[in-house]
């Protein structure tokens, strides 16, 4: 049987019907401002100045990490109870949090547009790295971890909370697996859906997402800056969606058993391995390392400080690299291309 010690009856009643869960004030203000202090340094942008701000959305790389259930206690314990339990948790992929940012600063454009989600070309489910199955616990939870205030239409995720249903009975009926880029069709129903949100948020809260709850980057109409991070929590094991004992389900498979109106689904078997890859967004990230990095140095210069002042993995040698590529699914052979050399 699952315990419940954290989460009350109306939080698990609110992930069942919707796919997500907000667990407000849950990131220690300390660890906020602690990664906060250089992102505009990091982007390279004048935080006064929007014509400096080149690109709309930037998927940061990651300086610094900590373990999730030390960054974010509160949350973590969310999200223990919603997979069943933190034993059912990998101790080692995504077991920590990092400052890989994702910022939307908007577009003058769409300073007086309206966006209609619907059509959105970029709806999703995560998990770039592992073949996609109705079962699949890499990505158990998607996480939004808040930074910054997020205002009505000022950037927040969107999410199709009636396109989760979709999104099971299009993996039940392929047990080969599937990737979750656009064109494999996955998201084609989220056009005829009809609850839409955008997420507002205070900096400090954390979003729960399901794995199979389709979403997508909305459109910040304000020009304010809006930070978020995005790990994950992974399984050690699939989701069981045949468990013996109903009352052994996590709320992540009770949501997936009430899509398909359910009560066990002991005929679903993969047909294909479970295929691991290497993270497709990861060499867009890493590409700004370089350059984050110099201007990290020279604002600690800048300040009477050095280079060793500068809080990064990729200054601490090549050892915290090889446990930050694990951590992150990197195997440590991608070290020799993760060299960077700031003058």
């Amino acid at each position: 049987m699952v315990k419940y010690e954290f989460l009350i009856q109306e939080q698990r009643e609110h992930f069942l019907e919707h796919g997500w869960l907000l667990v407000p004030n849950s990131i220690p203000k300390e660890n906020i401002d602690w990664w906060m202090k250089d992102v505009w340094t990091r982007l390279g942008y004048d935080p006064q100045d929007p014509s400096t701000w080149e690109e709309e959305t930037i998927w940061m790389p990651r300086h610094r990490d900590m373990l999730t259930k030390d960054f974010s206690p509160n949350a973590w314990k969310a999200m223990c109870e919603l997979v069943g339990g933190e034993e059912r948790i990998d101790t080692v992929r995504n077991a920590y949090s990092g400052d890989q940012f994702i910022v939307n600063l908007g577009t003058e454009y769409w300073r007086d547009h309206d966006a209609d989600p619907r059509v959105q070309p970029n709806w999703h489910i995560d998990g770039d790295w592992y073949r996609h199955f109705l079962d699949s616990g890499e990505g158990a939870l998607v996480v939004i971890q808040v930074y910054t205030d997020i205002l009505p239409r000022g950037g927040g995720t969107y999410i199709c909370e009636d396109g989760l249903p979709g999104i099971c009975k299009f993996l039940y009926e392929r047990p080969e697996g599937s990737g979750n880029k656009p064109d494999t069709g996955m998201y084609a129903h989220v056009k005829d859906c009809e609850k839409f949100l955008q997420v507002t948020a205070k900096a400090g809260d954390t979003l729960l997402m399901h794995a199979h709850l389709p979403h997508c980057t909305g459109k910040n109409h304000l020009r304010t800056l809006r930070v978020i991070a995005n790990p994950h929590v992974t399984l050690k094991e699939p989701f069981n969606l045949a468990r013996p004992n109903p009352e052994d389900n996590s709320l992540c498979e009770q949501v997936i058993l009430r899509a398909l109106q359910r009560n066990s689904i002991p005929e679903y078997k993969p047909t294909t391995e479970r295929l691991h890859t290497y993270p497709r967004n990861y060499v867009a990230k890493f590409s700004r390392v370089q350059g984050e990095l110099e201007r990290m140095v020279r604002a600690a210069e800048s300040a009477g400080g050095k280079r060793e002042d500068v809080d990064s993995i990729y200054l601490k040698g090549e050892e915290e690299i090889k446990l930050h590529n694990l951590r992150n699914g990197l195997g440590a052979e991608v070290v020799d291309s993760q060299r960077v050399v700031v003058v």
